[in-house]
């Protein structure tokens, strides 16, 4: 079993405003607010359906240990440290080198476009350390958490003139036209989410995801996570559809005089469903 210790600052969606009002054929502002709220809705909608999340969180993550030889890990794309309590005094004070232990399944590949997770963490037996230790939280696992680390190069870069300090929540680029609300940006290591693009300038959250808020040189490149197309286009359905929702009368009844009334279930849209079905796992006791 998993103890997380998902931060308070975890926000995400998984397609740009812009699409969804696209879709909609919705040109004004009038209605970003209520648009906002179902994006939102939708996205962690999809997470809930599919037992996992598809936006990366970078965060520790401790497992008790009940079999020596490997651990069962919920959606792991990258890892920066294995630490392990080998006294059971709840103090992390062994770090395992990369040479230590192996990460399964072989050729996953999750910071790439076509990438899968990594699902357990194996003990190597030609390492320092063959076994670990077992016993209540004896592993603690730092990394990025998610189905798929996939980020790309915008093609914009930081443009304000000097230094970005830690605290500024307006952001200045060369290209405003490559960056669209909604979208979680990554320059260098701190994850920043847009809420606003005019012209060349952005209205973002800082250090979201697990990350932390830090100054960044003038003229970096500033990339952009990409999700799952099934995942971003099941998203933008949902939203759509919870937009909708207002024009609807609840309960999902119809029908004609003499001819009775038809009771439609609510449920997930069809195809919806068809898109998230490969990508739902079994629940693995971890949440965000």
């Amino acid at each position: 079993m998993a103890v997380t210790n998902a931060p308070a600052g975890v926000l995400n969606t998984y397609a740009p405003l812009d699409e969804v009002k696209s879709r909609g054929g919705i040109a004004t502002t009038a209605n970003d607010a209520s648009l906002w709220l179902a994006l939102h809705g939708a996205s962690r909608a999809i997470d809930r359906i599919c037992n996992r999340h598809f936006f990366t969180l970078f965060a520790s993550r401790a497992f008790d240990v009940g079999d020596a030889a490997q651990i069962v890990l919920p959606d792991l794309a990258t890892v920066t440290a294995v630490r392990e309590d080998t006294d059971g005094d709840r103090v992390f004070e062994t770090t395992r080198t990369s040479a230590d232990y192996l990460l399964y399944p072989p050729n996953a590949e999750p910071t790439r476009p076509w990438g899968r997770p990594y699902n357990s963490i194996l003990a190597d037996p030609q390492g320092a350390a063959p076994t670990f230790t077992l016993g209540l939280r004896r592993v603690q696992i730092e990394g990025e958490w998610t189905y798929r680390r996939h980020v790309e190069d915008t093609g914009a870069d930081l443009n304000v003139g000097g230094p970005l300090g830690a605290g500024a929540t307006t952001i200045t680029v060369t290209d405003g036209t490559l960056i669209s609300p909604g979208q979680t940006l990554l320059p260098e290591s701190e994850q920043i989410y847009v809420r606003n693009v005019a012209t060349n300038v952005l209205t973002v959250v800082r250090a979201v995801n697990g990350t932390s808020a830090v100054t960044h040189v003038d003229g970096i490149d500033v990339s952009v996570f990409h999700y799952p197309a099934e995942v971003s286009e099941a998203a933008i359905l949902m939203a759509s559809r919870l937009w909708k929702r207002k024009d609807t009368t609840y309960g999902g009844t119809a029908g004609a005089r003499r001819f009775g009334t038809v009771e439609a279930t609510p449920g997930i849209d069809a195809d919806v469903e068809a898109l998230l079905a490969p990508l739902r796992r079994l629940p693995l006791s971890v949440a965000v």
